[in-house]
């Protein structure tokens, strides 16, 4: 399917056995878990999905996720740019145990007898794309970057009363006398 829209809920297992390709796009804002992690819901996610059974007969989705979405500056809380690209590996399971036995490589996706909210898997794989935090460039920011906003000269002030009512200056005067 070329650049149809996401499904919702598919059973993955049937995608797997014709070997389906998902090529779509989606708006941000249909992806409520991520949008949520954003300064505003702007943005389309160019997504790439490939389900297969492997050399190793693991049912499988290979998937790519692209987009260019807003986050916050932590500095300034001003809205910045983001791009997000992620390139993802996941065998597709039905239980805890049989996560344990795959391969470091492959990430479980574990889906049990229900159907599989595929906005939800392509969601958690962005939020894990993320940057920790986000800075705008020490000039594009609206919050000074540095010290210049402490007062200097009282700090200064404080220093030198510190040094005045040291109170181990009475040690050093006891540790002088004989």
């Amino acid at each position: 399917m070329k650049d149809a829209p996401l499904p919702s809920q598919i059973d993955v297992r049937k995608l797997v056995v014709k070997g389906i390709e998902i090529d779509a796009k989606t708006p941000v804002s249909d992806l409520p878990h991520f949008v949520s992690l954003l300064a505003n819901d702007e943005g389309v996610v160019d997504i790439s999905l490939q389900f297969y059974k492997d050399e190793e007969r693991f049912k499988r989705i290979d998937g790519q996720v692209k987009t260019t979405v807003n986050v916050s500056c932590q500095r300034c809380l001003e809205p910045m740019p983001v791009s997000v690209d992620s390139q993802f590996e996941l065998a597709i399971v039905w239980s805890e145990e049989e996560s344990e036995r795959l391969p470091k490589a492959l990430d479980p996706l574990i889906v049990g007898e229900e159907l599989t909210d595929l906005r939800s898997v392509v969601s958690e794989e962005l939020v894990l794309s993320l940057p920790f935090v986000s800075y705008h460039e020490a000039g594009d920011c609206q919050q000074a970057v540095g010290y210049s906003s402490v007062d200097t000269d009282a700090f200064e002030e404080a220093v030198a009363d510190n040094e005045k009512e040291n109170p181990f200056n009475v040690l050093q005067q006891l540790k002088k006398e004989p």
